[in-house]
C-alpha cells in the first residue's frame, strides 16, 4: 500500500516537473509564418509595426503610425566659404531622449524664416542622434534661413525647429595658398577691377582687341596714338562715310563666310582654289546637287538706302531632264542678330527676298551669269523678287534690321539624290550705294528724263563734280527749262566718251591668260604689242568659238562703240569673224546682240572690226564676246579691243544751253572737244564775256590782231582773268595788301619742299595742309574742321589726316557726341583687309552699354580665325573663334572649364560608375577632378574618374552601402 502511494506520488512530481518545463518553453518555437506576416497593434488597435513579408515582396520589421517625433532645438549656422556650417548637438525642445524609432533630422534652407520645410527635398540631413556639423554650398551669396525637422521611420515629421539666418562668404586671401590661382583656377567672371592693382594692366597684360570704345576718356586718342594708316573708310562717319560706298564682296576665298542651312541627299558644297576661268579671283564655290547658304556677315540695313545685290553663277553639269535654277538674294534678320524675318515677318528660312534671281533656270551653255538686284526701304509685306530695276527696287518686311547674301543652287534638286547638277558661283555682293550725293554712281542710265525735272530744279550745288555724263541722261532729257540759271559750272561738265572698260584690252594680262583655255591661247606678236589672242579654228565640221571678255550693266537706248584688230590666217575658212555684245534682259535671257563683223576678212594680215551698237528695249546687262563664226580652218589672232560707252550728241537738246544756263567761267579749253559744239546747240548771243573762264580762250582760238585796246572795256580785266603768275612783285604797290581781307585765297610758307599750305578748297573744304617733301608722298598731311548736319542736331568734328603713302594713311576723327549722347571712335590699319585689327571706343549714352572693342584677325595664309574682347558696363566678352569667354557680375565664364554633378546608387562595396556625355569642352589635354558629397564620413571609400575627355568622363564611386550619392567632377582644358 505505501509502495504503491509512493509511486504516486512520485508520479505527480514528475508531471509537475514537466509542466513547469513546458510553461518555460517558446509557445512558437517550432512555429513558422507562411507568405505573410505578424502584426503588432498597441491597446488601442493601431497598427504600430508589421514582420515578415512585406508588400514590395522584402522581409523585415517595418514601422507603422509611430508617434510624431520631437523639435530639434535650433541650429547653430556659421559662414563658410561659398556655403554655410550647420552645427545640431542632438537635443530637442520638447524631449529629454531621443526616440528609438528616428529616422534622421533634416536640414531645409529657404529664403524667409518661416518657410514651412517640404520633408521631401531636404538639402542634407542627421541620420544619428549624436547631432553633428554638415558643411552646404549655396548658390547664393544672400541671407538664407535655416530649419531642422525630424523624420521617424514610420515617415511622420514632428515640427520644425526654429529658424536661424547664415549667409555664405566669398574668399579671402587667407583662404588661399599664396600663387595657388592661375588661368585655369579663375572663373568666367572673377577678375573685378576691384581686383586689379594701380597700373597692373600694361600692354603685355592687354590681349588684342582687349582695349573697346568705352574705355577710352575723351581726347584721349591723340595723333601720336594712331599709327600710319589705322584709319580706313570703315571708320568714318557722317558726311565722309557718305562720300564713300560701302560694299561686301565675298569672292569665295574663305569657306567661314558661308553656312550651309539646307542641302539634298548626297549633295555637297566646297571651295575651289586655282579655277583659272574664274572671273573675280580664280576661286568658286561648288554645289553639287541642292544646297542652301547664307552668309556669315550681318550686314546693318539701313531705311532709305539703295542696296545693290549681285552674282556671278554658272552651271557645269545638269539633271538629265534640263537646267536646274537657282535664286539669288538676301536673308533677313532680326534686331537680336539671330532671328529670321522673311517676307511675312517670320522666323523661317523660306520665303525670303530673291532680289538678284527667283528660280532661274541655268544652262550649262550659257556660261558665267550675272545676276543683278536692287532693295530699299522696309515695308508691312517684303518683295519676293526679282528686282532687277534700281527704279523700282524691292523692300524687307519691317521687322529686318539685317542682312546677309542668300543662295539656293540646284533647287529643283531637293527632292534628287545624289544629283548630278552642278553650280558654281564666282562672287557675291552687297553694295550700299551712295547717298547724299549726286553723281554718276547714284544715277540710273536713262533715269533723268525731261518729266522727271522741274524747271530750274537742277541747280549747280545739287551736282558732283563730273556726276552727269552721257550714261546717267537720257536722250533729248535735258531741254533749256530744266537747266536753272548759272547752274552748269566747270567741275559739272564731262563733255566726252567713256574709258575702254576692258581690264586687258591688249590681251598680255593674267586676266587674258586665266580665260584663254582649250582652243584659246595666248601668243606672241600682236598688232604693236607683244602679244596677241588666239583661237584654233580647226574643226571636222563648221564650229563656231566664242570667248567672253567681259560683263557690264547697261540700260535700252545706251551705246557702245566696239572695235578689235583681227588676223584671220591664210588657211582660215569660216563664215565670219565677230566682236560683240550680247543684250541681257533682268533674268538674264538674251534679248539681242550688237556686232562688228566681217564676213570675209583679209587674210594673213590685220585690219580693224568696228561698229557703234545700241542696247534694246528691257535690256539690264551686256556680255562682250570676240568669235571666229562656223569655221573649220585655220587660226584667228586678236589685239587692241575696245569697249568704250559712247555719248550721243543727241543727250543735249538743239537750243539747250543758253546763255542764263551757263555760269560765268564754266566754259573752259578743256571741256570742248574740236567741233563738238555746233551752231545748233548754242542759242543766238548765249557765248558772252562773263561765260568765258579764266585762260580759257587760247591763242589757238583767238584770230590774228583780233584783240585790240578797243576791245578791252575798263575794269574788265579782273583778277580771274589773270593768269597765275602774272602779277609779280613789281607790279605792286608797297602798301597794296596792308589792311586788307584776302579771301580765297591760298596762303603757303613755301612754293615746294616741306611747306604748310592754308589752303581754302582742300578736298572742297578749307584745310590747313602739310607737305613732307617726300618722293613717296601721293597727298599732303590736312588738318580740317566741319559741322555736319545730321538732321535733327548738328556735329562738330576734326579730321587730322597725315600724308597719303601708296593708298595708306592715318585718320583721326575728333567728334563730338551725337544728340542721344553717344560718340563713336575706331582705329584701324587702312592698307590691310585679310588678317586686319581694329580698337574700337563708343559711348553708350543714356540708354546703353558704353563698350570697347578690340578686334585681331589672323591672316588667311596663317590659317585664319580671329580673336576679340568687347568690354562694357554690363561685363567683358572674350571671343576665340566660335568660343567665348565672358566677365559678367563677377563670374567668370571660360569655355574650357566645366562643372557638374551626377547621382550615383552604388552596389556595397563594388566599385560602381555613371557616364556623363555630351559636353564641349575646350583643349587638347583633359584633367577631372571628382569628389563624393556623403554625410556619413567613412562609408566612401573611393570616387575617381576614367576616361576623361572633351565630350565627357565616366564617374566611380566605392561605397560600402547602397546610399545614393551625389558627387561632383570638374573639368579643366589645357
Amino acid at each position: 500500500m505505501s509502495s504503491d502511494i509512493a509511486r504516486l506520488a512520485a508520479r505527480v512530481a514528475a508531471l509537475e516537473r514537466q509542466l513547469a518545463r513546458t510553461t518555460r518553453t517558446a509557445r512558437m518555437a517550432y512555429s513558422s509564418v507562411e507568405n505573410g506576416a505578424i502584426e503588432v497593434y498597441d491597446q488601442d488597435g493601431t497598427l504600430r509595426g508589421s514582420m515578415g513579408l512585406q508588400d514590395d515582396d522584402t522581409v523585415g520589421f517595418v514601422a507603422h503610425n509611430g508617434p510624431p517625433p520631437p523639435t530639434p532645438t535650433s541650429p547653430v549656422v556659421e559662414s563658410a566659404l561659398s556655403g554655410l556650417t550647420v552645427t545640431w548637438p542632438g537635443t530637442w525642445t520638447d524631449a529629454e531622449i531621443t526616440p528609438l524609432d528616428l529616422a534622421e533630422v533634416q536640414v531645409h534652407l529657404s529664403a524667409a524664416a518661416d518657410t514651412e520645410p517640404d520633408t521631401d527635398n531636404p538639402v542634407a540631413a542627421f541620420h544619428t542622434a549624436a547631432g553633428g556639423s554638415i558643411t552646404l554650398a549655396t548658390d547664393t551669396y544672400d541671407p538664407v534661413w535655416v530649419r531642422l525637422i525630424a523624420v521617424n521611420t514610420s515617415g511622420t515629421a514632428g515640427h520644425p525647429s526654429a529658424a536661424a539666418q547664415g549667409q555664405a562668404r566669398k574668399a579671402v586671401p587667407d583662404d588661399l595658398v599664396n600663387a595657388i590661382i592661375d588661368e585655369t583656377k579663375l572663373a568666367r567672371g572673377a577678375v573685378t577691377d576691384a581686383a586689379l592693382a594701380l597700373g597692373a594692366v600694361n600692354s603685355t597684360a592687354l590681349a588684342d582687341g582687349a582695349v573697346l570704345a568705352e574705355k577710352l576718356a575723351a581726347n584721349s586718342v591723340t595723333l601720336g596714338k594712331v599709327a600710319s594708316g589705322a584709319v580706313t573708310l570703315s571708320a568714318l562717319g557722317g558726311a565722309l562715310a557718305d562720300a564713300t560706298s560701302q560694299r561686301l564682296i565675298d569672292t569665295m576665298g574663305d569657306a567661314a563666310a558661308w553656312q550651309i542651312t539646307d542641302q539634298g541627299s548626297g549633295s555637297a558644297w566646297a571651295h575651289l582654289a586655282s579655277v583659272p576661268d574664274a572671273p573675280t579671283g580664280r576661286n568658286v564655290g561648288e554645289a553639287r546637287g541642292f544646297v542652301r547658304l547664307r552668309g556669315a556677315t550681318l550686314i546693318p540695313y539701313e531705311p532709305g538706302v539703295l542696296y545693290r545685290i549681285s552674282a556671278r553663277i554658272r552651271a557645269t553639269d545638269q539633271l538629265a531632264s534640263g537646267p536646274d535654277g537657282f535664286y539669288v538674294g538676301v536673308l533677313g534678320v532680326g534686331a537680336d542678330q539671330s532671328t529670321l524675318v522673311n517676307r511675312a515677318g517670320a522666323n523661317s528660312p523660306n520665303s525670303h527676298y530673291y532680289t538678284a534671281a527667283s528660280f532661274r533656270s541655268l544652262p550649262t551653255t550659257d556660261g558665267w551669269v550675272t545676276v543683278v538686284g536692287y532693295l530699299k526701304d522696309r515695308a508691312a509685306a517684303g518683295s519676293a523678287g526679282p528686282n532687277n530695276d534700281p527704279r523700282s527696287p524691292g523692300a524687307v518686311h519691317d521687322a529686318v534690321r539685317y542682312i546677309t547674301p542668300y543662295l539656293w543652287l540646284n533647287y529643283s534638286s531637293m527632292g534628287v539624290s545624289g544629283s548630278p547638277a552642278v553650280m558654281q558661283v564666282d562672287a557675291v555682293a552687297i553694295e550700299a550705294l551712295k547717298t547724299g550725293l549726286v553723281d554718276s554712281t547714284n544715277l540710273v542710265s536713262g533715269s533723268v528724263t525731261a518729266v522727271a525735272l522741274a524747271a530750274d530744279s537742277v541747280i549747280a550745288g545739287k551736282i558732283a563734280a563730273d556726276a552727269v555724263t552721257g550714261r546717267e541722261i537720257a536722250a533729248e532729257s535735258v531741254t533749256a527749262n530744266e537747266i536753272a540759271a548759272a547752274s552748269i559750272s566747270t567741275d559739272k561738265l564731262v563733255v566726252a566718251g567713256g574709258t575702254n572698260v576692258l581690264g586687258d584690252p591688249s590681251f598680255e594680262g593674267a586676266y587674258t591668260a586665266a580665260i584663254a583655255t582649250d582652243v584659246w591661247s595666248v601668243v606672241s606678236g600682236g598688232n604693236g604689242s607683244a602679244k596677241a589672242l588666239r583661237v584654233d579654228a580647226t574643226a571636222a565640221a563648221a564650229t563656231t568659238r566664242s570667248l567672253s571678255l567681259t560683263s557690264m550693266p547697261i540700260l535700252s537706248g545706251e551705246q557702245l562703240y566696239l572695235a578689235i584688230d583681227a588676223n584671220a590666217s591664210s588657211d582660215w575658212a569660216g563664215s565670219a569673224l565677230r566682236f560683240y555684245a550680247r543684250w541681257l534682259d533682268g533674268t538674264g535671257a538674251t534679248i539681242g546682240f550688237g556686232i562688228a563683223q566681217v564676213d570675209v576678212p583679209t587674210r594673213g594680215s590685220w585690219q580693224r572690226l568696228a561698229a557703234t551698237v545700241t542696247a534694246p528695249a528691257n535690256t539690264t546687262m551686256a556680255t562682250v564676246w570676240v568669235e571666229t563664226y562656223q569655221s573649220t580652218a585655220g587660226a584667228v589672232l586678236w589685239d587692241n579691243a575696245v569697249v568704250r560707252p559712247v555719248v550721243p550728241g543727241v543727250q543735249i537738246a538743239d537750243g539747250a544751253v543758253t546763255a542764263p544756263k551757263i555760269l560765268a567761267g564754266a566754259v573752259t579749253a578743256e571741256k570742248i572737244t574740236a567741233l563738238a559744239v555746233t551752231a545748233e546747240k548754242i542759242a543766238g548771243l548765249s557765248v558772252t564775256t562773263d561765260k568765258l573762264s579764266a585762260l580759257s580762250v587760247t591763242a589757238d582760238k583767238i584770230a590774228a590782231n583780233a584783240v585790240t585796246a578797243t576791245k578791252i572795256s575798263a575794269g574788265a580785266v579782273q583778277a580771274t582773268h589773270i593768269k597765275a603768275g602774272a602779277i609779280t612783285a613789281d607790279k605792286l604797290d608797297a602798301d597794296a595788301i596792308n589792311g586788307k581781307v584776302v579771301t580765297g585765297a591760298t596762303v603757303r610758307t613755301a612754293a615746294t619742299g616741306r611747306r604748310l599750305v592754308l589752303n581754302p578748297s582742300s578736298d572742297s573744304q578749307p584745310a590747313l595742309e602739310m607737305f613732307s617733301d617726300s618722293s613717296f608722298e601721293v597727298a599732303p598731311g590736312r588738318v580740317s574742321a566741319s559741322v555736319i548736319d545730321m538732321g535733327t542736331w548738328v556735329q562738330p568734328q576734326v579730321v587730322l589726316e597725315s600724308p597719303l603713302v601708296a593708298s595708306s594713311r592715318a585718320d583721326v576723327t575728333l567728334r563730338s557726341p551725337e544728340l542721344n549722347g553717344k560718340g563713336l571712335v575706331r582705329l584701324e590699319p587702312s592698307d590691310q583687309l585679310d588678317g586686319y585689327a581694329h580698337i574700337t571706343a563708343q559711348n553708350g549714352g543714356p540708354n546703353d552699354d558704353s563698350t570697347i572693342t578690340l578686334y585681331g584677325a589672323r591672316g588667311s595664309s596663317a590659317g585664319g580665325g580671329y580673336h576679340s574682347m568687347i568690354i562694357k558696363g554690363a561685363g567683358i566678352t572674350w571671343y576665340g573663334g566660335t568660343r567665348q569667354m565672358t566677365f559678367t557680375d563677377g563670374v567668370l565664364r571660360a569655355p574650357n572649364i566645366v562643372t557638374g554633378v551626377v547621382t550615383i546608387t552604388p552596389v556595397a562595396n563594388t566599385p560602381t560608375s555613371v557616364t556623363v556625355s555630351g559636353l564641349n569642352v575646350a583643349g587638347t589635354v583633359h584633367r577631372a577632378f571628382v569628389t563624393a558629397s556623403s554625410t556619413v564620413p567613412g562609408t566612401v571609400v573611393e570616387c575617381t574618374a576614367t576616361s576623361v575627355t572633351a565630350t565627357g568622363l565616366t564617374v566611380w564611386i566605392n561605397r560600402t552601402n547602397t546610399a545614393a550619392t551625389s558627387v561632383w567632377y570638374l573639368i579643366v582644358g589645357s
